[in-house]
Parts: structure tokens; sequence; C-alpha cells
């Protein structure tokens, strides 16, 4: 246990009132949670099993949508779900409901040393987030005839990625850090997940996977004395069993897609905006084809290919 909760410090090392009803929802939008054209953005509310209030931002096409599938996407640490704003409005300009939460290890969450296993209640989020979006949407929202499938799919970036991992399959360590009965996912979108790690993640864990998964990294993804390598990012891929291995590879990026998300920069969103267009548009491709059970095979999946990002698929 005392190596579990030293990666887990590890890890974390980089960088209107709820309902007491688990799961009840309350909302809120104002001016600034506008989004581009084509999408919508607002917050909901909801409680979590332990009694936490917990902000869920939420995406969705602007037109109504129905019986759309839902993408729950967990941050990396210290980050907010509005650093991914790119990534998440691009996937709901193509379709997805996306409910992103706040988790506790975020640095703008109102009470941070309230709850220093981020690992339990990023957990209990995912859990609160799967129920109260099971079939219908939270009442509060106010998105129209918008509808949902009841079909899911787990995303996350970093330390989040390996949460979505967890909700497809994978396990850790301790046999505890699980999801217990929350519905199977369809697909995982891995962003720059954590590989094999001690006293967290093992090889063995990782390859448990039930879903495809789709992992995405870069040939600078790395974090120096965490992650050293970038190819570490790749071991949630080379472990899932065969069928359901799917990796891009972007040319030159980083962590933080050099800046298009996580820790956002106007100057990186702005040089990485063709491979960031390039990754929403695969990813959103993989959604839709796990969703519709037309996933390629590893030959055809290597044609993507090119220069920008390399495809791999086993």
């Amino acid at each position: 246990m005392l190596q579990a909760t030293a990666a887990l410090s590890l890890l974390a090392s980089f960088p209107a009132c709820a309902s007491t009803v688990p799961g009840a929802p309350t909302m809120r939008v104002n001016a600034a949670e506008k989004s581009a054209p084509g999408v919508r953005r607002q917050t909901v509310t909801l409680t979590t099993e332990d009694a936490r209030k917990l902000a869920v931002t939420v995406y969705a096409p602007e037109a109504a949508c129905h019986a759309c599938a839902l993408v729950i996407f967990s941050h990396g640490n210290f980050a907010t779900p509005e650093r991914y704003d790119r990534v998440l409005r691009a996937w709901a300009a193509q379709g997805f409901v996306v409910a992103a939460p706040l988790h506790t290890d975020s640095e703008e969450y109102p009470e941070p040393d309230k709850y220093p296993d981020s690992r339990a209640t990023r957990l209990a989020d995912w859990r609160a987030v799967d129920a109260a979006f099971a079939t219908t949407l939270p009442k509060n929202l106010k998105l129209d005839e918008t509808t949902l499938s009841g079909k899911a799919i787990a995303a996350g970036h970093s330390y989040g990625a390996l949460i979505a991992l967890v909700a497809g399959g994978a396990t850790l360590a301790e046999p505890a850090w699980t999801l217990g009965m929350t519905r199977a996912p369809e697909a995982v979108i891995a962003l720059s997940p954590p590989g094999e790690m001690k006293g967290l993640a093992t090889r063995e864990g990782l390859g448990a996977l039930k879903r495809p998964a789709l992992v995405v990294t870069g040939t600078t993804d790395v974090l120096p004395g965490f992650i050293d390598d970038w190819h570490q990012h790749l071991n949630a891929y080379e472990a899932a069993p065969r069928g359901l291995g799917y990796a891009l590879v972007f040319t030159d990026m980083n962590h933080y897609f050099n800046g298009a998300y996580g820790r956002p920069t106007e100057d990186g969103a702005r040089e990485a905006a063709d491979a960031l267009a390039r990754m929403t548009r695969e990813t959103a491709h993989f959604m839709r084809a796990a969703l519709a059970g037309t996933l390629p095979g590893s030959t055809i999946w290597a044609q993507r290919s090119d220069p920008m990002a390399e495809a791999r698929a086993h």
C-alpha cells in the first residue's frame, strides 16, 4: 500500500447548491460558457456517493442531437475540463455529448486539501457521471430535444487516461481501485496515459482491457523524472489483447500537444492547430466506428500513417 501511495504521489506531482441525493443535478449557464457556433457548453452540479458537490462541464451539439453517444472525459492532474476546451468542443461538434467532471486534484478545486486520495474521488466522480447520464440527460441541462443513446465512450488525458482505461476493463495494482458496476464503454480514448508504474499499474493489469482502446501520444511526450521515454505511454496499447489495441503517435507532439490542451497557450494552440484537428477527427472517427462495430483491422488502420502521425494496431 505504501508503494501505491508513493506512486500516486508521484503521479500527482506533475503538473448553486447540489441536492443531497447522489447524482441529483443543479445547473448553471452564463455568457462566458457559450462556445463557438455549433456547440453548447454548460455546467451541471451532481452529488457523489461521498456527498461531494461535483461540477461537470457538458458540451453538446448546438442542434438537437437524437440518441447521441456520451463521452465521459477525465482531465489530467491539476487541470480542469476547460483546459481541454478545443478537444471537447471538437468532439461535440462531431455529434457527441461530452461530460467532463472537475476532479479534486484540480488546481481550481475549491477544497484541494480536503480530499488527499484523488484516486478514490476520481473513481467516485466517474460513477456519479455515469449514473446521472445513464440513459437520459440531467433534467436541468438546457439542451432542447437532445437525447442519449445509452452508449458511452471513456476518455481522458494523462492521469485521466488511466481512469478511462480502468473504465474499459484495465485493472490497477490495488484490487479496490475499480469502478464497480458502471456500464462498460464501447471504446476508450487514452491521451498520453501513464504506463507501467510500481504500486499503481502493471502490464498484466493494463492487459486486462476488455474494450477497444486508442492510445494517443507524441514523440516528445515526456515528463522528466516520471516518464522519461515517450514509448512508455504505449504500454497500454502494447498490453491490450489482440484486436483491441490501437495507437496514434504524433511527430514532435509533447504531453500537452504543444500547448493545445492540458496546459494550453494561444501560441501553442495556433502552432499545433493542424495536428489537433487531425487528432480530434481521428479520435471521433474511432469512436463512431466502435459504436457501429466497424473498427478497422490492423492493416487498414496502419494505412492512416503519414509524416504527421503513425497509426499502429494489433
